[in-house]
């Protein structure tokens, strides 16, 4: 209408041009906006467009990082941020790691794409301006910051998580000891696994399939024949049983149990379906029973059910625990036997939950196991597998570069020429 007007000779509408201006350069409160786009994010985690994870990343760098940092600029309006409004944000963070901060930035940018420039609240260039943000130059030593944990830190802290447990046994609020019991489990699996805290958190008892896998050793097969006889049982030395139906005879003698567990997990991040197998049999059945235990004392008319959560509070309505609820109780142990450890002799970084995932890849690298096969069951591609996750002591597979086959006369191989005439 105004540039129909300015044709038609006549000034254009006062009314038109103030709106268009207005429509132009409006403006919202950092607070407001911040407070919308997460209502947003939230609607989309509701309707499993993105994880909870990643609702709660952005949550907490918007609320807890962003909108303190835009007050000491003195921005409190969105179209007051410019060129240099994050010039020094790397200062401003400069106790963390760079991947940190990479993952910050990273969130900042998709409020200020996603929300701001669609709703029109902050100059188009702005946004575009690749030189926003000061370049974060992630190196290899960066990619340390959830180390692997050495086999005799893990037997420290798995002690420790242990004897904490126990602590609880005969505290008077029985919560106490459930959750530090949910917990212990809670790392042994993870650790035996290497899934993602996430996948552990969703993990539901009809996605377990435990499968005996045992085999019967010499050794225990004399030692319960000289137990039954003892007991006056007659059995032959081929162990068949002559016991008048007193012993079941279909029970094999001298089988050492092994229980191996098939977990179907989901990822966290792709979504793709994956089943990994783990040695964590035997922790589950304790666990169930365990949880089958507490439900008899607590709520005698309930007990483990498929379609349950392994890890959801029992005290909640079978909801999960929180992620915060890992970490903090993670660094709480940590820090009970910081002065024992020996930490990872590549990186100064602590132990972190994730750091269970860490060692898991590394001790199956070192073991030597197929590096597709070992993408399958993690759910990374292999570029990402081994540049993330990939910490191995190469003193552990010295032998293999340095080994020497003493006796072994050296014999020139004859070559075979096709074309000799």
């Amino acid at each position: 209408m105004d540039i129909y007007s300015e044709f038609r000779g006549r000034p254009p509408s006062p009314t038109l041009t103030q709106k268009s201006l207005e429509k132009k350069h409006r403006t919202q409160s950092i607070e407001q906006s911040v407070e919308n786009f997460l209502q947003n994010q939230q609607d989309k985690e509701d309707s499993g467009i993105i994880t909870y994870r990643t609702y709660r990343s952005k949550r907490n760098v918007l609320i807890n990082l962003l909108i303190p940092y835009l007050k000491t600029k003195g921005i409190t309006k969105t179209r007051q941020i410019n060129d240099d409004t994050f010039s020094d944000y790397i200062i401003y963070r400069k106790n963390k790691s760079k991947l940190t901060i990479n993952k910050e930035i990273k969130a900042i940018k998709n409020y200020l794409n996603e929300w701001l420039l669609k709703k029109r609240l902050i100059e188009p260039e702005v946004v575009m301006n690749k030189k926003l943000f000061p370049p974060v130059r992630i190196q290899m030593s960066d990619l340390m910051s959830n180390p692997p944990i050495t086999d005799r830190d893990w037997k420290t802290i798995n002690t420790e998580i242990r004897r904490w447990v126990k602590e609880s046994t005969n505290n008077p609020n029985h919560r106490s000891h459930l959750w530090r019991t949910v917990f212990w489990t809670f790392t042994l699996v993870m650790k035996n696994g290497g899934f993602r805290p996430e996948e552990l958190m969703k993990l539901k008892w009809n996605q377990i399939e435990i499968v005996d896998v045992g085999r019967i050793t010499e050794t225990k097969k004399l030692e319960e024949i000289e137990e039954l006889r003892s007991e006056g049982i007659e059995i032959e030395d081929d162990g068949t049983i002559d016991d008048g139906g007193w012993v079941d005879s279909t029970k094999s003698i001298g089988r050492e149990q092994r229980l191996i567990s098939y977990i179907t997990v989901t990822s966290s991040k792709t979504g793709s379906i994956r089943e990994v197998p783990t040695n964590s049999g035997s922790v589950f059945v304790r666990f169930k029973d365990y949880l089958n235990k507490y439900y008899q004392d607590h709520y005698s008319n309930r007990q483990v059910m498929g379609n349950g959560l392994v890890f959801g509070n029992i005290n909640n309505e079978g909801k999960p625990y929180s992620y915060s609820m890992y970490g903090i109780y993670w660094s709480r142990i940590i820090g009970r036997v910081k002065d024992k450890l020996e930490g990872n002799k590549f990186t100064d970084e602590n132990y972190t939950v994730y750091s269970m995932r860490s060692t898991f890849v590394t001790n199956k690298l070192i073991e030597g196991l197929d590096i597709f096969l070992l993408s399958q069951i993690t759910g990374h591609d292999v570029k990402s597998l081994m540049k993330h996750y990939e910490r191995m002591d190469i003193r552990k597979r010295s032998e293999e570069i340095i080994k020497i086959d003493y006796g072994k006369r050296r014999k020139d191989q004859p070559v075979i020429n096709l074309f000799d005439n």
